[in-house]
């Protein structure tokens, strides 16, 4: 019995899988979303193909247990979009986004709850507990249209921020609502100030609980990946049982899983980042891209046949078409109050504006899905008016997934902020034009050369300096077209984020070989973004230098001590630790800037435009150089102890990085003993990060 069990089991999760991947399939050819389309597909999957097929009874009239949503899915999600989060600019967006997560979410569940409960005639704490667990946005089928339009990163980020953090505030209201609707004495017991206090209490401690539980799964992850850089199999199976066990020991607790989850996330993100290399950190990033996809697939499934399996939605049309219209205003009311007035108040008190067309779509983007259906599958069967609930709760499920879903992608065209046609149709023939250049350049020192007919290679060769010359043609006919209409400043902006991109990538691999310290790292990636989110928000030429929020606390502290005690050691010792710093920051924007300037310059000969059109992007590095090469030349620094220290310590990493590569290549290849090699690679990380250590301890002594 046990077996046919296991079996049956085994068929529905092949079955949902394969769905998936032919649903992958379909949904590319046709363009939908992929999440909406995988609700429909999942809807049609329960209705008419599960009744006639006898291994697929299970699923028969069944609805998805909460505990697979909420333990199950919800983990790995979490997991997967907090690790890919860009950090640095959710620091710089926090206000906002916790604002909208925490406020906007009791803002929005007190509109539904006053507005159900005055037109349908239910009790107010019923409609508020409808309010708590529709106000929950799930912005996965957002998120993958923001990927495919190419929106500006700080537009993804307070989408994607709100909603990892307003799923915590949704599960807490939802909770307490549901206590105060069970519990009758405590119900009458408490005034509203009472009751408010007591979910600000609940909703604080859980908060601090799940980020101090997070911090620590964060923390003992850290200390695992430091102590196996090179093991791939080790770091994606570490980090998928904290995603769970983070969840789990959190929920247990009495504290919020969902941002302990979120936490660790951002913890092991930082971990990724300092304690392993390259590829194996591009592994991890790809087995988290897989588990979100598989998540993310199996998730909408069971949405849509979440809906299919619901017994009786007739008490869904109860006020008829009017009650499901307004029903539907409220709930859009209830999303533009909180998120149109929490950014215009943000807007009166900061010049990092968030523009109206971001509000709009984070507006017109707050979709609900899994949180939400997970909840009202949750409320108990006992309980009054709970088929109205869920009837509602489907209602503005489906009009979020499939009206404003499908809806987003021309909203954001039609603001401006996804890629314009012209900058699409340069991405196709630059990627044309460079591969048929490296198809001619392969012909040309192949490996067949004197083995084959030489006349077949140069035939071949031949036909594709046609096609090459023929893409050259039609880059300078788009060059021609930009010129002459208002295109042209977003297409040089495109150059802009191309310089930025690659300055990025060159911090990246320095810091990598271990030629930036983690400080130097984090603050030069970190005025690099704030420039990248600058040129996309419609700054065509930014000067803007702005710190790290450590970085500002410490040049306040060092100026702090200065002025209370200038000639102490504590002075002394900030005052050489930000030397340090600075002439590491100075090399590594010397060693980008140079090599932006050489990339920038053969990316324009590679797509046939003139230098001149980009000579602000030119002029912008070469002076950066400039200034930091004066820097490091001036009389205090160029014969200082500290660049001293800092050149020997440049000079001994950089051999070891060189080793360091010449034995990956020899593991990719096969070549040597594996073990050893391992090992050896194992012992330079550790010089590595015994030499970068050295060298913060001496910069307390080198000026006694």
């Amino acid at each position: 019995m046990s077996e046919n069990l296991i079996i049956a089991n085994e068929i529905i999760i092949i079955a949902l899988l394969l769905v998936a991947i032919l649903a992958s399939l379909i949904l590319r050819r046709l363009r939908m979303p992929y999440t909406i389309g995988l609700v429909i597909i999942g809807y049609a999957f329960a209705e008419f193909i599960v009744p006639h097929i006898s291994a697929f009874e299970p699923l028969q009239r069944v609805i998805p247990a909460v505990d697979i949503i909420l333990y199950i899915f919800l983990p790995p999600l979490i997991f997967e979009s907090a690790v890919a989060l860009n950090t640095r600019l959710l620091s710089r967006n926090l206000f906002p986004v916790l604002c909208l997560a925490i406020f906007g979410v009791i803002i929005s569940a007190g509109i539904i709850g006053y507005l159900v409960a005055w037109y349908f005639a239910i009790p107010l704490l019923f409609a508020l507990l409808f309010g708590a667990l529709i106000s929950s946005t799930d912005p996965v089928a957002v998120i993958s249209i923001f990927k495919e339009i190419g929106v500006p990163r700080r537009l993804q980020t307070l989408v994607e921020g709100e909603s990892l953090l307003n799923d915590a505030a949704s599960i807490i209201l939802f909770q307490l609502v549901l206590l105060l609707i069970r519990n009758p004495i405590f119900k009458n017991e408490h005034t509203f100030l009472e009751t408010s206090t007591l979910f600000t209490t609940q909703l604080l401690t859980s908060f601090a609980g799940g980020i101090v539980i997070g911090i620590i799964s964060g923390f003992l992850l850290r200390m695992l990946l430091k102590r196996a850089p090179l093991h791939a199999h080790i770091h994606q199976t570490a980090t998928l049982v904290a995603a769970y066990l983070t969840y789990l020991i959190s929920d247990e607790a009495g504290f919020s899983g969902v941002i302990a989850v979120v936490a660790c996330g951002f913890f092991t993100a930082r971990a990724a980042s300092d304690c392993i290399g390259p590829d194996r950190r591009e592994d991890l990033a790809r087995f988290w891209e897989y588990i979100g996809f598989l998540a993310n697939s199996l998730i909408f499934l069971l949405v849509g046949i979440a809906i299919a399996s619901l017994e009786d939605l007739s008490i869904m049309l109860k006020g008829g078409i009017l009650g499901i219209l307004f029903l539907i205003a409220a709930t859009l009311l209830a999303r533009f109050v909180p998120v149109f007035g929490i950014f215009g108040l943000y807007n009166l008190f900061t010049t990092h504006r968030v523009p109206l067309s971001y509000q709009t779509v984070c507006f017109w983007g707050g979709l609900r899905g899994a949180v939400a259906i997970a909840l009202f599958l949750s409320i108990p069967l006992s309980l009054p008016f709970r088929d109205l609930i869920i009837a509602f709760s489907v209602t503005i499920v489906l009009f979020t997934i499939f009206v404003q879903g499908i809806t987003m992608g021309p909203l954001i065209r039609a603001l401006g902020l996804g890629q314009s046609g012209m900058l699409r149709r340069f991405h196709q023939l630059h990627a044309d034009l460079v591969t048929s250049r490296v198809a001619q350049e392969r012909l040309k020192h192949s490996v067949l050369e004197g083995i084959i007919s030489p006349g077949v290679l140069e035939e071949c060769a031949s036909r594709y300096r046609e096609i090459s010359t023929g893409h050259e043609q039609k880059i300078r006919e788009l060059w021609d077209e930009i010129h002459k209409n208002t295109e042209s400043v977003s297409i040089l902006r495109l150059f802009w984020l191309e310089a930025i991109r690659f300055e990025q990538k060159l911090y990246r691999h320095l810091y990598d070989d271990g030629l930036i310290l983690p400080q130097v790292f984090a603050e030069l990636q970190y005025q690099a973004t704030i420039r990248e989110d600058l040129i996309q928000s419609g700054n065509y030429h930014p000067v803007v230098l702005v710190y790290t929020p450590g970085s500002r606390f410490r040049m306040r502290m060092k100026g702090f001590v200065s002025r209370i005690s200038p000639d102490s050691r504590l002075s002394g010792f900030l005052e050489e630790k930000s030397t340090i710093n600075r002439i590491f920051a100075a090399i590594a924007i010397v060693v980008t800037a140079s090599a932006t300037t050489r990339y920038m310059k053969d990316l324009s000969s590679r797509v046939c435009l003139d230098p001149g059109e980009i000579a602000d992007i030119l002029a912008e590095y070469d002076q950066a150089c400039a200034e930091e090469t004066a820097y490091l030349r001036s009389v205090p620094v160029a014969g200082s102890r500290a660049l001293k220290e800092v050149s020997r310590y440049l000079a001994k990493r950089t051999a070891g990085a060189g080793m360091i590569l010449l034995i990956h290549q020899y593991l990719e290849e096969g070549s040597g003993d594996e073990k050893i090699l391992t090992g050896y690679v194992n012992q330079l990380i550790r010089e590595k990060n015994t030499d970068e250590k050295k060298l913060i301890r001496k910069s307390s002594r080198l000026f006694p």
